[in-house]
């Protein structure tokens, strides 16, 4: 390998480490630099023109220096290729923390951190608020209520999103995550270049610096990049105006948001649950096509308390017949159910055909039978 080939190499690196941690290059030079022991890029050269050559040794190391930042760098396939692909119960880290184990999961761009009853969310965006979801059975015993054990689980879940976000400055555009000269940025999804953008969801003025610092996510109120437009253009006509969004040069994330959460199975009994069941009780009675029919046509009402009114069909449920699944369904869910019979509408003429059979092929050939001699068929053709 000659001299140009391996500071070629250095360079390549220092450029993947810039686009990773959305730096200038001299800065991702100094510090491939600093990771071999010189004090900055210009110390190294200098070292090189005096004969001074990197090793393979050393090269692996600044490779190995650049992989930490973004694990994915120099491999054909991108990162948003993989995180789409990677399936989302997959966890891509895991380990303890004390006695506790965790696992650290990824889902386009965002990294949930979680144990025994509790779990951590953070976004892609720098600034963005972490989420400490705990478990309601563990709401007072969660470890996660230790400041030590939170901030442990917080460090995990950060040095996992560093990687994320290199991973996405990677696949973006370099002038998506680095101004130019007059503090433009290109849209790292839309293309299009400005020192200006606007927030769809808060109307909010964006710069150009400001959207690269956080990733293309809305310093605001926290919009992802396809809600960043160069225009506001659906303030037009409007006597909204869009406001600067002002951030504080020593802005640091919010603290962690706790909330205690249920998201175990939850069974509702409300007037739709409890009529669809009551409904399937009666087709497990039903045996006839006639009974199948007055199961599917029964009117179901279910009162403020909860309890039920059955009305069936007279025609199409025998009188004399107990509808014992519902009667049943109604105990367990501890309903008061009413039974009423009356005269309603039969969909199909004949109505005591459908009990002179169990079988619904047979029920419809004699319909087909029937009609032909006695009546009209008529075939209705969507759209007529």
């Amino acid at each position: 390998m000659t001299t140009k080939n391996e500071i070629d190499t250095l360079k390549t690196l220092a450029k993947q480490y810039a686009r990773a941690n959305r730096i200038p290059q001299h800065e991702a030079l100094n510090a491939v630099a600093a990771e071999l022991d010189f004090a900055h890029w210009g110390q190294l050269i200098t070292k090189t023109k005096q004969g001074w050559l990197p090793s393979a040794e050393q090269l692996a190391q600044s490779e190995v220096f650049v992989r930490q930042s973004h694990p994915g760098a120099g491999e054909k396939e991108s990162f948003l290729e993989k995180s789409f692909s990677r399936p989302v119960d997959e966890s891509i880290r895991q380990g303890k923390i004390g006695e506790h184990a965790y696992r650290v999961f990824e889902a386009f761009g965002d990294i949930r951190v979680e144990g025994d009853g509790w779990r951590i969310l953070v976004g892609e965006a720098l600034f963005s608020q972490p989420i400490v979801e705990i478990e309601q059975p563990h709401a007072d015993t969660s470890p996660v209520r230790g400041q030590d054990f939170l901030n442990a689980a917080l460090l995990i879940a950060d040095e996992e999103a560093a990687k994320v976000r290199a991973g996405i400055s990677s696949d973006w555009p370099r002038r998506a995550t680095k101004p130019d000269g007059e503090g433009a940025v290109v849209h790292p999804l839309f293309g299009g270049r400005s020192a200006e953008w606007y927030c769809l969801h808060c109307d909010g003025k964006i710069t150009g610096a400001q959207l690269a610092e956080n990733l293309w996510h809305c310093p605001g109120c926290g919009a992802s990049p396809i809600d960043i437009f160069p225009a506001a253009f659906w303030l037009e006509g409007s006597d909204v105006k869009s406001k600067p969004i002002v951030r504080s040069l020593t802005q640091e994330r919010p603290e962690p948001r706790i909330e205690v959460v249920d998201s175990r199975p939850t069974l509702i009994l409300n007037e739709d649950s409890i009529s669809l069941l009551l409904r399937n009780a009666l087709l497990e009675d039903a045996s006839t096509p006639a009974e199948r029919l007055g199961a599917q046509l029964a009117e179901i009402y279910v009162d403020d308390e909860l309890d039920v009114s059955i009305v069936l069909d007279e025609g199409l449920w025998p009188e004399t017949k107990e509808p014992e699944s519902a009667i049943a369904v109604a105990e367990l869910l501890g309903v008061e159910l009413e039974l009423e019979a009356t005269c309603m509408s039969c969909p199909f003429a004949w109505p005591d055909l459908g009990h002179v059979t169990n079988s619904t092929r047979e029920y419809v050939q004699m319909l087909l039978e029937v009609h032909e001699k006695q009546g009209v068929i008529i075939r209705q053709i969507k759209g007529d």
